[in-house]
């Protein structure tokens, strides 16, 4: 009994500490959720074909997104947290190498956020990511600046705040309301937990420099990156660790997994996948495989393994087509059985592509 005061002192200290950062993060909601946004694509036909999300920076509309949202775009409009919404009349800027544009609305006296001094930002910092991830407007998430990493001469925050498809183009924020950083990737949760990724804030101002001070249209952009993948480059997955030439040619998009073994390949072994972009903007297809399976036959002493080559067909989905990065769903299984070459509990999952 006389150890109940210290554990009950424990437990309130405890208490208060949570509530104290939960009150930072409501803080830093309550004073920069109305400058993010949602921003809806659509292609030449005016269909909805994408998702994503953008931020702020100025009264008169200037909004930060990502380059791979936008990148298709024919038309988009954005939606405020209060329910307004606004055409976007063009793009004052755009950069596909660093994934970072900045589009215009025509509207005044807006809120807007501020960008922080990128120098300031230390592994640990408590941060704050808001989007629309899926669609579903204001989702608030939190976590830490886990690394600023440097990755072919980019430098990329990585944190632990949680990101999914529809995130992409929203702030990441520290506790002072400031954006550190443009949310831009994430790692299927299988893969890796809690790894996202966003661009440094000072990129943003780079680019803020170099904007025009009259917007081009939306279509401009797609058509710089039109052919991009018309070259069969190889991408990697961030998934499975497989290299994949991929080839684009109209509407159609061919990909194959090019890092098998050279015995497999020299045996006939492949997996190879066709696709054809829908009227949903998306891109819907098979995924068509003959591999080699392995068991074992027989018990102890006798026991021996055997391959059975097993051809596969299966269905396949590109959600996001971009020249720097391809997110989509493939079927997968839990079990396989080689001997007779069936597949057991299928599931869909998500992959993420990026140019190797």
């Amino acid at each position: 009994m006389r150890l109940l005061p210290s554990v009950l002192f424990v437990f309130l200290f405890t208490l208060v500490t949570y509530s104290v950062c939960q009150q930072n993060v409501a803080d830093v909601v309550k004073k920069s959720s109305d400058a993010v946004v949602l921003i809806v694509i659509s292609n030449s036909a005016g269909e909805e074909t994408a998702l994503g999300s953008g931020f702020l920076i100025s009264g008169d509309g200037e909004i930060v997104t990502n380059h791979h949202v936008i990148k298709d775009a024919h038309s988009a409009i954005v939606k405020l947290s209060n329910g307004a919404f606004f055409p976007v009349s063009g793009v004052l800027a755009d950069d596909s190498e660093k994934d970072l544009a900045i589009i215009k609305v025509n509207g005044k006296n807006l809120p807007f956020l501020s960008l922080a001094e990128v120098d300031k930002i230390q592994v640990g910092d408590h941060v704050v990511a808001i989007g629309s991830p899926l669609g579903l407007e204001g989702t608030v998430s939190d976590g830490v600046v886990s690394a600023v990493r440097d990755v072919n001469s980019k430098k990329w925050i990585q944190t632990t705040a949680p990101t999914s498809h529809g995130n992409s183009g929203g702030p990441l924020l520290d506790m002072s309301n400031h954006v550190v950083g443009v949310i831009t990737a994430g790692v299927n949760p299988e893969l890796g937990q809690n790894l996202n990724f966003a661009v440094p804030c000072n990129e943003v101002a780079s680019l803020v420099v170099t904007a025009h001070q009259h917007a081009a249209p939306l279509a401009s952009v797609a058509d710089k990156t039109e052919s991009t993948l018309s070259n069969g480059a190889v991408w990697t997955s961030l998934t499975s660790g497989r290299d994949i030439t991929i080839r684009q040619d109209g509407d159609f998009l061919y990909m194959d997994w090019v890092n098998l073994s050279q015995q497999i390949k020299d045996a006939g072994g492949f997996s190879r996948s066709e696709l054809k972009k829908g009227a949903d903007g998306k891109w819907h297809g098979k995924n068509h495989a003959h591999l080699p399976c392995q068991y074992t036959r027989g018990l102890g002493a006798y026991a021996r393994t055997v391959t059975n080559w097993c051809t596969r067909e299966d269905d396949i989905e590109i959600d996001l087509l971009s020249d720097k990065r391809i997110e989509g769903i493939s079927i997968s299984w839990k079990k396989f059985d080689c001997r007779k070459c069936e597949a057991k509990e299928e599931e869909s999952k998500s992959f993420t592509l990026i140019p190797k």
